[in-house]
């Protein structure tokens, strides 16, 4: 009797402590997605150098892939990393016809130049007008990725889907998982 009372005792205190412990971390997720300058603020510690209104732009073989602008910029080595605020990137294809996009914030890699740009992502080429929550940049595959949920509009398609991979050298865009879209009956091929 004595050893199911303490077994129940027992349980219920593990059951009462994995509560909590998932309470404090939810609360400190949604903390620090609704304040990203918490991150900041820690990744400005670790920091070798911090910069305001900061302009790069990354080239391969002397050929320009992208042109970025940013609030601000914090350096830190150890990390291998740029993180941003506020990047405003233009990305150049072959064709001539640029994707421009801007973000809350984003990293670039400095061992690779890969870019990743997150927030409120929003970008646009001549024709087409995209959004997600997050967009990565692959320079070794020269393509634009989305692993969130995006949208993409112009005057006659309306399109969403759970992924996308746009190829920047053939510009063919790829769409993946319940995929959705209207097409006007006035599009021009």
């Amino acid at each position: 009797m004595k050893n199911r009372r303490l077994i129940k005792r027992l349980l219920l205190t593990v059951v009462v402590l994995a509560l909590a412990a998932t309470v404090v971390v939810f609360v400190g997720y949604r903390r620090v997605a609704q304040n990203p300058q918490i991150i900041l603020s820690q990744i400005q510690k670790e920091a070798d150098m911090h910069l305001n209104k900061i302009r790069q732009t990354a080239t391969k073989n002397g050929i320009r892939e992208w042109d970025m602008e940013a609030e601000s910029a914090t350096l830190v080595k150890e990390k291998q990393a740029i993180f941003l605020v506020k990047p405003n990137v233009e990305v150049f294809m072959n064709d001539g016809d640029n994707v421009r996009l801007t973000a809350d914030k984003g990293t670039i890699y400095t061992n690779s130049n890969r870019l990743e740009v997150s927030g409120n992502v929003r970008a646009n080429n001549r024709l087409y007008q995209f959004n997600t929550e997050s967009l990565d940049y692959d320079p070794t595959a020269r393509e634009l990725r989305a692993d969130k949920p995006v949208s993409v509009s112009s005057d006659s398609v309306t399109l969403k889907a759970n992924s996308m991979a746009m190829n920047l050298e053939t510009s063919i865009t790829r769409f993946e998982g319940g995929v959705e879209g209207t097409i006007s009956e006035d599009l021009q091929l």
